[in-house]
């Protein structure tokens, strides 16, 4: 049998309370655990979107292609965060890929509905994914590249190690130069 202790302990800590039996049950019911090799698509734009992925390991970036081909990193996601569509189950403008090998817990469109039926707490865990990419939006429009930059440090340290800085560059919607120019000139100011 699969380990699904990971979203066990999920459930268990958004819920403030040991899962019974029976709750484990329809968890395992509810949810696929899947596998993704480094750079697997794991969506692709188009689609009819109806899965919703719980990250167990590894590390996964949710992504658009615009008309000229040029891809704009919208979010990433690791291990113990939720990643995929909010607007399920219409068709997806957005891609997901694997950017390390990672194992996920993915749960469809009708399984969510019932999950949010018997626990509220991810309907206000899901809201929290949709505020982040609201002031996201929000701070890509209004803030430089590099208070940007300084935001990512701030929040998500590791995944600066994490990522290419083509990556980066992408999620801050500057080029990679740019982002060297970045870097140059906060390794000045360390000095």
């Amino acid at each position: 049998m699969e380990d699904y202790s990971v979203l066990f302990s999920y459930f268990e800590k958004i819920n403030e309370q040991q899962l019974s039996e029976d709750q484990k049950a329809e968890i395992v019911r509810i949810f696929r655990k899947e596998s993704f090799k480094k750079k697997q698509l794991v969506m692709h734009a188009g689609d009819s979107n109806t899965r919703h992925y719980y990250i167990e390991t590894g590390l996964l970036r949710l992504y658009i292609i615009d008309q000229s081909g040029k891809e704009f990193n919208v979010l990433f996601a690791k291990e113990r965060q939720w990643i995929g569509d909010l607007g399920t189950p219409a068709e997806t403008p957005y891609y997901i890929d694997a950017l390390e090998k990672s194992t996920v817990f993915s749960i469809d469109d009708e399984g969510f509905s019932q999950i949010i039926a018997s626990y509220m707490d991810v309907a206000s865990n899901f809201r929290k994914s949709y505020i982040f990419l609201q002031k996201r939006f929000v701070s890509i429009l209004s803030k430089t590249a590099e208070e940007n930059y300084e935001d990512l440090i701030q929040h998500d340290p590791d995944l600066i190690q994490r990522l290419p800085q083509y990556h980066i560059s992408s999620y801050l919607g500057v080029t990679p130069v740019f982002l060297s120019k970045i870097l140059a000139k906060r390794a000045r100011k360390k000095d």
